[in-house]
């Protein structure tokens, strides 16, 4: 009877340290992290607060009742073996879980290009700063935590509960609170669009050649080498510059910026995808480095949770290309990242746009399948130019397709395009998974044959790249302009899955050639907001008021004329409503609304 009883108290006391762990993980992250969501996706509704607080609550309670419910459970076992008393663990279960928490949030995929005090020369000095740096900051945690938690344990048994429940009140009403204020909150005055002043000017035809994660630093050590013959001469006798972005943002977010000239305050892209789930509505864009991916990746099983990548519908605005085509100008588009998905209707006859995905379409569907309509525009793609492009990797598919199209054009007799708009991923992929061989110095445990096998990967990728300038060059009209674009470089790092990061926003590049830009000029600055009121200067388009990037006016041997005289407010609804044979471009968009909702896009 005493066995049972004894093993009865164990169990009670255990389950304390659970409970504990719930409370501390809901209350104290779960929380403060479901709220600054909310604030990250300026969240207007207040059921859609409530649902992410029970859920945010319930993530990382489980989290820190398993971490504390673990440690209490070995703790006292421990205890009960040696004969001792095992005292209360849960203190100790706080340092830790924070200790864990906070130095995954301060270190993990710190890159060698964050590093405050000194440059480090190799993997061993960065090393040596991580673990000073990580001593330090751990020793901070956990004096805090404890010295915290000790004075919460001074606390008469009945304030406790008090403290407890008063903090989950104020969590649940700055839930409710805070959806109602930015409802209420007055909205930015929107500027209306002027149809009229969607005619262009004179200009060149322009190439918008945008490549993902190139970075300046290996752009110039491969020309010096001699290796990017087209990219050289771009620089030689253009208008360079290392390109600012945008910090803190991914790809999605940068190049959601670069084709519409907006901040993602604007255009309302915050990610690659939303995590949905019941209540979210359209669902939420993760901040990072709070784990809040992780952890749901865990539960993705569970009904009514899931992740959505973004695509044309999330953008706020028209990207370049829809302003182009709506202007009458001959658009070609190959590959404009998510946002050419669901392809968009083009209205100027000799326009085409095949869209991000259009490759993994082909290869398990037949071009007659009616999806190709969502990555086509027009769907009626010669022949030659989905066989350039089915099913082929990254950079392989956009390289073959664009070059593909450009012929069947003059075969054909069709128009040149007056602008021509191209993106790959494959330079950022690529440098993701292969930087560890490019730069070996930098990382522990290369081995010869891995940079044998592996060390010309990343510079493989920027020669490919070379080389579809190249035959682009030879293709397009001698009066061509060539924009080439990365959205941010590469910064090295051993403490992430990937070796390479850049949520700190180093630079990326930006490159000018053609007539009428001025040879071997070096800009002092600029920013990838620049990038699409340039092109439209560029391609006699007025730039509009709200724009907020600038003209590069310091690239052009003379002042470029965007639109002569011509003003507009805003590009914002450009593209709707259009009248088309067979209905509206909206009717047409509620349309694909409903088709993306059954097929899971939306």
């Amino acid at each position: 009877m005493h066995e049972r009883a004894d093993a009865a108290s164990f169990l009670v006391v255990c389950g304390r340290d659970l409970r504990a762990g719930l409370l501390f993980g809901a209350l104290l992250f779960g929380g403060p992290i479901s709220l600054a969501h909310l604030v990250h996706n300026r969240t207007d509704s207040a059921v859609a607060g409530i649902a992410a607080l029970l859920l945010f609550a319930l993530l990382y309670g489980v989290w820190a009742g398993a971490a504390f419910g673990g440690l209490g459970l070995l703790w006292r076992t421990v205890a009960r073996l040696r004969r001792r008393s095992a005292g209360d663990p849960v203190v100790l279960a706080a340092c830790l879980f924070n200790l864990v928490f906070l130095e995954l949030v301060l270190f993990y995929g710190l890159t060698y290009g964050q590093v405050p005090w000194f440059t480090p020369a190799g993997f061993w000095s960065m090393a040596l700063f991580l673990a000073v740096a990580g001593v330090l900051a751990g020793a901070a945690i956990w004096l805090v935590t404890w010295v915290l938690a000790a004075r919460l344990a001074r606390l008469d048994a009945g304030r406790l509960p008090r403290l407890t429940g008063a903090l989950a009140i104020a969590l649940v009403a700055a839930h409710v609170v805070l959806p109602i204020a930015f409802r209420l909150a007055p909205e930015e005055r929107a500027a209306s669009f002027d149809p009229t002043a969607l005619v262009a000017g004179a200009g060149p035809p322009v190439a918008l050649l945008g490549f993902d994660g190139v970075d300046p630093d290996m752009l110039q050590e491969l020309i010096d080498a001699g290796d990017l013959p087209n990219l050289a001469e771009f620089v030689r006798e253009g208008t360079s510059s290392r390109l600012e972005t945008i910090s803190d943002a991914n790809s999605a977010v940068i190049w959601a910026s670069i084709y519409t000239g907006e901040t993602p305050r604007r255009h309302r892209v915050h990610d690659f995808y939303r995590i949905r789930f019941p209540g979210a509505g359209a669902g939420l864009f993760p901040v990072h480095r709070t784990s809040f991916k992780e952890l749901i990746e865990r539960v993705a099983w569970a009904p009514g949770i899931s992740r959505r990548f973004v695509n044309r519908l999330d953008l706020a605005s028209p990207p370049i290309w829809e302003i182009t085509d709506r202007a009458g100008l001959p658009t070609v588009v190959v590959d404009g990242y998510f946002y050419s998905f669901p392809a968009q209707r083009m209205l100027e006859p000799s326009s085409r746009l095949l869209g991000y995905g259009l490759n993994d379409t082909l290869a398990t569907a037949g071009a007659a399948d009616t999806t190709l309509e969502w990555f086509a525009q027009p769907p009626d793609v010669p022949q030659e130019v989905l066989d350039a492009a089915a099913g082929r990797p990254d950079l392989d598919w956009q390289h073959r397709a664009v070059i593909a199209l450009l012929e069947h054009r003059s075969r054909q007799g069709e128009p040149p395009p007056r602008f021509l708009n191209l993106y790959t991923h494959e330079p950022d992929t690529v440098s993701h998974q292969r930087w560890r061989w490019a730069e070996p110095a930098l990382f522990p445990f290369v081995s010869r044959a891995g940079i044998e096998e592996h060390g010309e990967a990343v510079a493989h990728v920027y020669r490919r790249i070379d080389g579809l300038v190249g035959e682009l060059r030879g293709l397009l009209s001698p009066e061509t302009v060539f924009v080439v674009a990365s959205d941010h470089g590469q910064s090295p790092t051993f403490v992430h899955r990937l070796y390479t990061q850049h949520r700190h926003g180093p630079d990326g590049v930006l490159l000018l050639y053609g007539p009428g830009i001025r040879g071997g000029q070096r800009l002092e600055s600029s920013h990838v907001l620049d990038v699409f009121p340039t092109v439209l200067a560029l391609l006699g388009l007025p730039v509009p008021e709200d724009a907020e990037g600038r003209v590069l006016e310091g690239a052009f041997e003379s002042p470029p004329d965007p639109g002569s005289s011509r003003r507009v407010a805003t590009y914002r609804d450009a593209w709707q409503p259009v009248d088309t044979v067979g209905g509206t471009d909206v009717e047409r968009t509620r349309v694909e609304i409903e088709r993306l909702k059954a097929m899971g896009y939306l």
